[in-house]
């Protein structure tokens, strides 16, 4: 198998986001998910929570996945997103041939290629999130957006929307999860 990966980067995401999202095939359609085990060099057991699938490293976007298929997403430094074909401990190759060290930082100075973190699933109440970072709502409550959202210009709200959370206080019932970053091939 080569160098497989490190188990770190595998299971149910967690708030520091280093587990490595995946998009499989879940038998119906091509969802977000993450690793369970790396079985191959480009074989992965890959879940959402619900569904769990053995799946072959390939490069299609979402909606062109099959049974037994799954990607895995990368940015460059210069904003350019792609596939990845390949993926070791230390390096991964792009769909267009390229290799490169990779991490889940997000500079764009470091010569590595950004890989999706999965993300945090774990719902926290809209008044405990953290000033700065991006939010997924999960459920509106009775929050007033506007006065957590830092732009406050995205109504109307709704739940699976993404926000910056501001450093202005503000009450309500609404709960969130930290929004992992979504890659747009």
């Amino acid at each position: 198998m080569g160098r497989p990966l490190n188990k770190k980067y595998f299971g149910t995401p967690t708030d520091s986001g280093n587990e490595i999202k995946v998009t499989f095939f879940n038998g119906n359609a091509g969802v977000d998910g993450w690793i369970v085990k790396q079985t191959g060099s480009k074989r992965f057991k890959c879940t959402d929570g619900t569904v769990t699938r053995e799946c072959v490293l390939v490069d299609k976007v979402s909606g062109d996945l099959v049974a037994g298929d799954m990607s895995i997403t990368v940015k460059d430094d210069a904003g350019n997103v792609a596939r990845a074909v390949k993926i070791t401990a230390h390096r991964m190759t792009k769909s267009d041939g390229n290799s490169s060290a990779w991490s889940f930082s997000d500079s764009v100075d470091d010569e590595y290629l950004e890989i999706e973190e999965a993300g945090s699933k774990t719902v926290i109440d809209v008044i405990d999130a953290v000033d700065s970072e991006i939010y997924e709502i999960v459920d509106l409550g009775n929050t007033v957006w506007e006065d957590f959202d830092a732009d406050g210009d995205n109504s109307p709200y709704a739940e699976g929307d993404t926000f910056v959370m501001s450093a202005g206080p503000g009450t309500g019932t609404g709960t969130v999860m930290l929004a992992s970053d979504d890659f747009t091939v």
